[in-house]
């Protein structure tokens, strides 16, 4: 049974998450909560609209629409044992990594493939273990458009980035102990620290290529020319963006861009083709050796 201190929140979960998880977790023994040296259960918070957490300590079975992970590349050399725990109740195990005393796993319950090896997840979550103990549970309200997808390392206080589960997937939060004893899903940072913290990258992502390179070059930052002649660039640079370089002629029209900063470059990357792509991604260049050449 559920034990009364965690009832209030389980309930409040229960409103938005999955009706097949919550249904399955009513059935299954959940108990109160000890840290690893005897603490109690750590608090927990969300700052993002839309992603919700709460402390649980039994993972329900997958729906069945689960079985879809066959569709997609979903993880099956699993190091963790939340990472096994979740694999074996059905879901499909798209990350794993750590978080101070945790491990942190990511899996979804719905999978679609897409073109370019691409795959649209969703009923997505992130799962924060004690050893084979599950501790909290992060996922998606379901009155919310907002997806979870999979887990990377944040360059922002040693957390993990979340991600959404959109074909071309981005940052949505950071997740991230606060306190003694703590976890939070916070929003993404204005900016994030590149190359050992010599410099700062703006939070650019779903922006439009013409809305981030105003931002970028707001702050300093020098579009680099380019003498790339694939169609879709020829015609971007031909509108004034003559930064970008190339451009994939399939599948979701990928293009990169380049700006420098004193020491540092900074390489954008877009999807979608017509008169301004979506930034999805960044990469900075430390080394002034292995800047890109034109």
């Amino acid at each position: 049974m559920i034990t009364q201190p965690l009832l209030s929140s389980f309930r409040r979960y229960c409103r938005f998450a999955i009706p097949a998880l919550c249904i399955a977790a009513l059935n299954t023994p959940v108990f109160a909560q000890q840290g690893a040296d005897g603490d109690a259960s750590p608090s927990v918070a969300s700052k993002v609209p839309g992603i919700e957490i709460a402390k649980l300590s039994a993972l329900p079975k997958a729906p069945a629409s689960a079985s879809s992970r066959r569709d997609c590349q979903t993880l099956t050399r699993l190091k963790s044992e939340g990472g096994k725990i979740a694999d074996a109740q059905g879901w499909g195990v798209t990350g794993e990594t750590r978080l101070g005393s945790y491990d942190v796993v990511s899996f979804a319950g719905k999978f679609e493939a897409g073109t370019s090896g691409s795959c649209d997840i969703d009923a997505g979550n992130v799962a924060l273990f004690r050893g084979r103990q599950l501790v909290a549970l992060v996922y998606a309200a379901s009155h919310s458009k907002q997806t979870i997808s999979n887990i990377v390392t944040s360059p922002v206080n040693g957390g993990i980035r979340i991600l959404d589960g959109d074909l071309v997937p981005m940052p949505v939060a950071d997740l991230r102990l606060a306190g003694g004893n703590a976890i939070e899903v916070d929003p993404l940072p204005a900016e994030d620290p590149i190359c050992d913290g010599r410099g700062a990258a703006p939070n650019v992502y779903g922006q439009s290529v013409r809305q981030a390179r105003k931002t970028l070059i707001a702050q300093g930052w020098t579009p680099v020319r380019s003498t790339a002649s694939d169609p879709l660039a020829k015609e971007l640079r031909a509108s004034g963006i003559v930064e970008v370089s190339d451009c994939a002629g399939t599948g979701f029209a990928f293009c990169s861009y380049y700006y420098r900063k004193g020491n540092i470059e900074l390489n954008l990357t877009s999807f979608g083709d017509g008169d301004a792509p979506t930034v999805s991604d960044y990469g900075a260049i430390c080394d002034r050796s292995r800047w890109h050449h034109r």
